[in-house]
């Protein structure tokens, strides 16, 4: 499960909100299967958590300035950020840089696409003569992820760097060529649930239906993600990581920012 250490959660509006959904969630989780009398677990409605965006600052007028995963992001929104609540200083682009590193190496080892990977810095045939795809994928979050893991933000950047690979080469095994969209909507509910998770790990950690709990967090984010109207142009890194940033910030104008 995507927490950090003994990190309680942002300040803020935001944070408090979604934790608190997710709080009254985990107390209607009754029995060993997550089931209630009825057979049904409780809802955990989408909605009530989409507030989770707010928690990843936008770009702001000075962001252009990084390249790398925490580069740019100055801007806050709303009153629940984390830079604001005392949280991980958060930002979509650099999530979105890294996610999208990741996921353009996964969909070129898996196409075989040697220029792509000799671009990002790594070497088709020495990736394939490893023989293991754990191992390719640990190389892969290596080059997307350039910072040490030594903050909470370097930590979900991880993460979800490591989390996208695998999936993108999982789809590739099973013998299904991902469109861009795919991989960019993937992308984009991947880090909401990252963030939902570190945000809500003191909650969700200590339950006994942590696991049951934590899919249906990662159900909740799927359907925010599937709120963004993508516009993806092709599946290199740039593209992607433009894609996913884009995607982020569609959903912020949804929710309307933080308050």
């Amino acid at each position: 499960m995507g927490t950090s250490g003994a990190y309680s959660g942002s300040g803020g509006k935001d944070g408090k909100a979604v934790r608190d959904t997710v709080g009254h969630y985990l107390d209607g989780l009754p029995s060993s299967d997550g089931a209630g009398p009825d057979g049904q677990r409780p809802p955990l409605d989408p909605a009530a958590l989409q507030r989770i965006i707010n928690l990843i600052r936008p770009r702001g007028p000075s962001a252009g300035r990084g390249d790398g995963p925490s580069g740019g992001g100055s801007g806050a929104s709303g009153g629940g950020t984390g830079s604001r609540g005392g949280g991980p200083q958060r930002s979509a682009v650099g999530s979105a840089r890294t996610a999208g590193r990741a996921a353009a190496a996964a969909y070129a080892y898996s196409t075989g696409d040697a220029a792509t990977l000799q671009r990002l810095g790594l070497d088709y045939n020495e990736l394939r003569s490893l023989g293991d795809d754990i191992e390719v994928a640990r190389r892969i979050v290596d080059m997307a992820c350039s910072t040490s893991d030594s903050s909470i933000e370097d930590h979900e950047q991880r993460f979800v760097a490591a989390e996208v690979a695998e999936w993108v080469m999982e789809q590739e095994r099973d013998g299904y060529r991902l469109t861009p969209d795919e991989m960019v909507r993937q992308t984009i509910a991947v880090i909401i649930a990252e963030t939902l998770l570190v945000e809500t790990g003191d909650l969700v950690n200590r339950h006994d239906m942590a696991d049951v709990a934590e899919s249906d967090i990662r159900d909740a984010a799927e359907a925010i993600a599937a709120q963004a109207d993508l516009s993806v142009d092709g599946a290199t890194e740039d593209e992607i990581s433009r894609a996913v940033e884009a995607g982020l910030e569609r959903i912020r104008d949804i929710v309307g920012g933080g308050n």
